[in-house]
């Protein structure tokens, strides 16, 4: 953890960058927005990885049409 990964959910979410924001363990997120001129809806899982929401993930798995996965190049565990 620590990458800035959850921050950048925060970003996208809100339109404001959050400097000060507890550890993720198991965040989701919901935002409509306009994609090639259609009204979409993006659910978005934050886990941090843990295997506690191995379950949780692989649901989302399932029922996604796309993926962004996100991580640190400097921290290898992200």
């Amino acid at each position: 953890g620590g990458g800035g990964k959850s921050a950048l959910t925060l970003q996208f979410m809100y339109d404001e960058f959050v400097e000060d924001y507890e550890p993720t363990k198991a965040d989701s997120y919901r935002k409509k927005v306009v994609l090639d001129g259609e009204d979409v809806q993006i659910d978005i899982l934050d886990t941090a990885g843990q295997e506690d929401y191995a379950a949780i993930r692989d649901n989302y798995f399932r029922s996604g049409e796309g993926f962004l996965l996100v991580f640190s190049i400097t921290e290898h565990e992200s």
